[in-house]
């Protein structure tokens, strides 16, 4: 019995004194993130290297650990990196002149001393002796562990620890540099890849939890790649529609305000089928199509009431800001030339421009009662010149159908539509 607690002892202090090396090491292990920014870290402490984030010294030490596991980078691959759109007339020496400044950074930060950077038959190699741990290698090599493993149990388990290590794209603030632009692709897409096989494993095992997790993650690093419908999935597997709808909504508002892009077919096929599974079902699109119709077929300009007007005021102001269309405001303004202006005459002249206007007026245009005197017009796609020929088209039409004494006109003040709302 003695024995076998003293075994037990002899266990613990085995495993506590691992444990406290095993601590060690790695507070002594410079930790680098390029997935979602730059920091570094070393025994616990966030270490600034440079205050500019796009410096040369800066590229430099990450373009040295971004290779670190393929032996390093060439001499020659670093100036073409660095210099290569620079007019820079001694490159070498440029890059010499880098190395220094960063070997005098790196002792500054606070990493022990060091000629950090070995310089071999033109190949640059960043000192073994000081242990790194670079997210973005780490997340290489384990896609590609995944990608060569057979079991596919296994491999998801293998692609499920790579999506934990990619928590952003690669060096964001580095997109400016060629070197980094194409490594923020590759990235990319062996992000897309892995998310891609995750999301169709986990939908099959109906893990629907942990689909949401791996989709929603990837929605919030990519809004624009759909990564929302796997997201739709994973709610609708739990019967959580009202969660769908509410990612539907907020998809398609970002996707329009963003890009001016309606919905993807994916994301209409995952709206129907929630909307055939809640109680709240938006209904049958034949259905909406037969109330939002017109109820008559009607010739000439679209008639609306004062408030729909203005609302229609808003959103053609909203176009125009994003797509430069040209539009104009018309005032049309009855005026009478010594006649009584009682209410049945000014109803009766009233009802006559509003005719006018509706005959004179394109389809496509709108317009609405101001007051008894006074009508808007909005022309859609026009130059100022032709709202010159519409006002004729409205005298015409107007002169037609006049029955009583020819003593009222029609008055017209145009207006573009930019310059009113930005009055």
């Amino acid at each position: 019995m003695l024995n076998k607690d003293k075994s037990n002892q002899n266990e613990k202090t085995r495993n506590r004194a691992q444990y406290l090396l095993k601590e060690k090491s790695m507070k002594n292990i410079l930790k680098v993130r390029m997935l979602g920014g730059f920091t570094l870290e070393y025994k616990g402490k966030e270490l600034v290297l440079d205050r500019n984030n796009v410096s040369k010294t800066t590229q430099l030490f990450q373009l040295l650990l971004l290779h670190t596991q393929d032996g390093g980078i060439s001499k020659a691959a670093l100036i073409d990196a660095l210099y290569g759109r620079s007019d820079v007339e001694n490159k070498n020496g440029s890059l010499n002149n880098t190395i220094f400044r960063l070997r005098k950074q790196l002792t500054a930060a606070g990493l022990p001393e060091s000629s950090y950077i070995n310089i071999n038959g033109g190949m640059c190699t960043w000192d073994p002796d000081i242990e790194t741990s670079v997210d973005v290698c780490d997340f290489k090599q384990t896609i590609e562990s995944a990608r060569h493993e057979k079991s596919q149990k296994t491999k998801m388990e293998i692609y499920a620890k790579a999506w934990k290590l990619y928590t952003g794209e690669f060096l964001p603030d580095m997109m400016g540099e060629d070197w980094a632009a194409v490594e923020n692709i590759a990235c990319r897409d062996m992000y897309f890849d892995c998310v891609e096989e995750l999301c169709h494993y986990l939908k099959t095992e109906e893990k629907f939890e942990e689909l949401y997790r791996v989709a929603h993650s990837a929605a919030e690093i990519y809004p624009f790649y759909d990564w929302q419908i796997w997201e739709i999935d994973s709610l609708i597997g739990m019967s959580r529609y009202k969660d769908g709808l509410d990612v539907y909504k907020r998809t398609t508002k970002l996707m329009f305000d963003e890009l001016g892009l309606s919905p993807s077919a994916g994301m209409l096929e995952r709206f129907k089928l929630m909307g055939e599974r809640t109680s709240q079902a938006a209904g049958a699109i034949e259905d909406i199509k037969y109330r939002l119709r017109e109820k008559e077929s009607i010739e000439g300009a679209y008639y609306c009431t004062y408030p729909s007007f203005v609302d229609v005021y808003h959103v053609f102001g909203r176009m125009m800001e994003r797509t430069g269309m040209s539009v104009f405001l018309m005032l049309c303004t009855l005026n009478f030339i010594n006649i009584e202006t009682d209410d049945e005459n000014q109803k009766y002249y009233s009802e006559l421009l509003r005719e006018s206007i509706q005959k004179a007026v394109r389809k496509g245009d709108f317009y609405t009662r101001y007051n008894i005197q006074q009508y808007l017009v909005m022309l859609i796609g026009i130059t100022q010149e032709n709202c010159t020929l519409v006002s004729k088209r409205i005298n015409k039409e107007f002169n037609k159908r006049l029955t009583r004494r020819k003593n009222v006109s029609i008055d017209y003040y145009v207006a573009s539509l930019g310059e009113v709302c930005n009055d």
